[in-house]
């Protein structure tokens, strides 16, 4: 209520009791018979009034002092509203300024990110461009600068000479010297293309390309030249000056009364634009008063927009208080949800800044590469400290047994985490551990001088017989006597000349080796090399007492025993064999036939288990680099395999070399055994192993590639191991 009221309030009071006091004191004084009942009650009604006036008028004025102080404490209080609005608006502003900086910080650190990667791939691709800078690259980049030069050259003169058909005859001359330098250079590009040094390279490629960069511009400026003079001197008696001054004066008076009516025109215009102007004043003013009420009425809705200000206040804290937090990777994807929960630990947890910039699936399981830039000193030890890496583990799901590996990148300021979910699936053209391959047989067979070879048909037991005959030759002197039955077999591709081309000639030979080792000098070795034995055994059981004393005896001479066969299991072949017979034997087994040699075998069951689980695996790996080579079983290149057991030791696969890898050279007579006649080792050569001939065309290393059959005899053919050569010669 106001002081106003409140005096008005209190006037009505003071005149209704001064009245009463008034009216009785007229009763009370004015000697009347009517007024003598009233007197009483008039003396106690005036003092009443008198005192109620009295305490009326003192407590109004307290009323009034009360009054004026809450006005002055609600004036006081509007102002400071007042002043508290306009504070909390700049504040809003000031906010708001804040969260556009750092929303402008985030939008920098991004284009920031992208603007490294784009360098890092320039910088690639820039060592990839100097990685493959070589000598043909050189003498491309001088011939297209060449070519280039030369072209604009000859089209600029081309085209000067077709739109100014007055220099002719100064261009034709310049295109005379552009002949003469087209031979010249042709010789110097043609002398540069057999620099072979390269720093000599770069140096005189630089120069020539100077210098032809230099003369074919001069070329350019010197026709250029012709027509810019031949121009000048077009323009110089154009038009005489005076001439000129006349034609002018002439277009002044034409225009003259076109130049009036313009400025007629202009006036008018101005006109137009002075009244256009006095409106647009008069409606600015109208806009202006009204613009005052719509600041007023603003002014009025600011105190009720004052708590929806305090909530997006409170929300634009919130938001900046996120932009403090690590940036997460979108998305619901399993590894997104990952790699968020193992920022957002190392956060909560340490207060590192962990910024998500990508995430890759792995072979294994998973890769993340975090952004460390607003972390610049944090080092290994921070980020495996305590528990965290078991912590990370667990976020991640790894694999039992393995843990999360960190990797820095100080140079783009990235921590990259590894996390392993699963082992490295073994390919099947990947090589099982623990199989020696082709290159290691001369070293694994260079002692071997009791040898079994097994293999199905067409699985390569005699070619590789043949090879290991020729490697073990190779490191010794020493012949051989090799027994063929099979000499007449249209896959007969050995090179090793045959004593013996029957079974019969097979078992004489099984006897003249036992006469034979009585004889054998110590400083040579003599082998032989009985082929189908397993067949020549079923023609002839009776000469299985014989191979048994060649088996026992061969041990205790200079000497070696090679049998080849089909069947891994002894105890199939004839004339009552048994696996203890073979202890003091190499046994190879070539392809499949591993598997009955490991069914048979002395070895432990372990042993077997991971001796069949890797020929399984080498079965895989042999088929398929077959496949992606194309090649066939029968083929000389093809991948094969076979299982090796020697004695007192662990058995172990091994790949075998290619048909003809070790060769054995051929002499100029061999004497083979009639089917009647008696063996006489004595006289058998010893022959040197030798290896294939190089190709005639390129000079690399060949393999054997069959025979040549002919009327009179077979010609060993070859192929050149250069797939870019291929060449096939004899």
């Amino acid at each position: 209520m106001s002081s106003a009221k409140v005096k008005r309030i209190s006037l009505k009071y003071q005149i209704i009791t001064v009245v009463l006091a008034v009216g009785s004191a007229i009763v009370l004084f004015v000697p009347h018979k009517l007024f003598k009942p009233y007197k009483s009650a008039a003396s106690y009604l005036m003092s009443a009034s008198v005192i109620s006036f009295l305490t009326t008028r003192h407590s109004m004025r307290d009323v009034l002092d009360e009054v004026e102080k809450l006005e002055s404490e609600h004036s006081d209080n509007t102002q400071k509203l007042e002043k508290q609005i306009v504070t909390l608006t700049d504040d809003k502003a000031d906010l708001n300024n804040q969260i556009g900086v750092l929303m402008g910080e985030i939008e920098a650190l991004k284009l920031d990110a992208s603007e490294q990667l784009a360098e890092l791939q320039t910088c690639q691709k820039s060592l990839r461009e100097v990685f493959e800078f070589n000598k043909e690259t050189a003498h491309r980049l001088v011939e297209e600068c060449y070519q280039v030069g030369m072209k604009k050259c000859v089209c600029h003169i081309e085209s000067l000479y077709r739109n100014y058909a007055e220099c002719r005859t100064q261009l034709d001359e310049i295109k005379l010297e552009i002949e003469a330098k087209k031979e010249r250079f042709t010789d110097k590009l043609t002398a540069y293309n057999s620099i072979t040094s390269f720093d000599e390279l770069i140096d005189v490629g630089l120069e020539l390309q100077e210098l032809i960069i230099t003369q074919t511009i001069e070329l350019r400026c010197k026709a250029q030249s012709v027509v810019i003079n031949h121009l000048l001197q077009i323009t110089t008696d154009a038009v005489p000056y005076p001439d000129f001054e006349s034609y002018i004066e002439s277009f002044k008076y034409a225009a003259g009364e076109r130049i009036e009516q313009t400025e007629e025109k202009r006036k008018t215009d101005l006109q137009a634009i002075a009244q256009e102007f006095t409106v647009l004043v008069e409606n600015h003013k109208t806009r202006y008063i009204t613009d005052i009420d719509d600041a007023i009425s603003t002014a009025k809705l600011a105190v009720q927009q004052l708590e929806i200000s305090r909530y997006e206040l409170q929300e634009a804290l919130a938001k900046i208080e996120e932009t403090k937090k690590p940036l997460q990777f979108s998305g619901a994807s399993s590894f997104a949800t990952m790699a968020n929960s193992v920022s957002m630990y190392y956060y909560n947890r340490y207060q590192f800044l962990l910024d998500a910039l990508d995430w890759q699936e792995t072979e294994t399981g998973l890769k993340v590469i975090y952004s460390i830039r607003r972390n610049p000193g944090l080092v290994e030890s921070e980020i495996s400290a305590d528990n965290s890496l078991e912590q990370t583990a667990a976020f991640c799901n790894a694999l039992h047994g393995t843990e999360p590996k960190w990797e820095f990148n100080r140079q783009f300021s990235q921590l990259t985490l590894a996390v392993t979910h699963r082992r490295t699936v073994k390919l099947k053209n990947e090589l099982p551990r623990g199989v020696r391959t082709a290159d290691k047989f001369l070293s694994t067979v260079k002692n071997w001088r009791r040898v079994r070879i097994t293999g199905g048909s067409e699985s390569g037991k005699s070619p590789t017989a043949e090879n290991l005959v020729c490697a073990v030759l190779s490191q010794t002197k020493g012949n051989c006597d090799f027994y063929d039955p099979m000499f007449d077999s249209v896959k007969n591709y050995r090179s090793i000349p045959a004593v013996g081309r029957s079974h019969s000639d097979s078992v004489k030979g099984l006897k003249a080796y036992q006469a034979k080792m009585q004889s054998i000098p110590s400083d040579a070795l003599y082998l032989a090399w009985f082929d189908e034995i397993d067949t020549t055994l079923d023609e002839n059981p009776k000469s299985s007492s014989d191979l048994k004393a060649v088996l026992k005896q061969s041990s205790h001479k200079n000497s070696g025993l090679v049998i080849t066969g089909q069947n891994a299991n002894v105890r199939n072949l004839k004339g009552g064999f048994d696996r203890s017979d073979m202890n003091n034997f190499v046994c190879v087994h070539i392809g499949d036939n591993y598997r009955d040699a490991l069914a048979n075998s002395h070895l432990s069951e372990s042993e077997r288990a991971n001796l069949m689980k890797t020929g399984d695996a080498l079965t895989e790996y042999c088929a398929a680099k077959n496949d992606e080579d194309g090649l066939d079983l029968t083929d000389p290149a093809a991948y094969r395999f076979a299982l090796c057991l020697e004695p007192n030791k662990k058995g172990f696969f091994m790949i075998l070399p290619e048909f003809g890898a070790y060769q054995w050279e051929a002499i100029e007579s061999t004497d083979t055994i009639a089917p009647t006649d008696a063996i006489d080792t004595d006289t058998a050569p010893t022959v040197p192993v030798a290896k294939n001939p190089n190709c005639p065309d390129c000079g690399t290393d060949s393999r054997k590639n069959g025979f040549l059959k002919t009327a009179t005899e077979k010609t060993q053919r070859y192929k050149c191991k250069n797939s870019d050569c291929g060449r096939e010669f004899c």
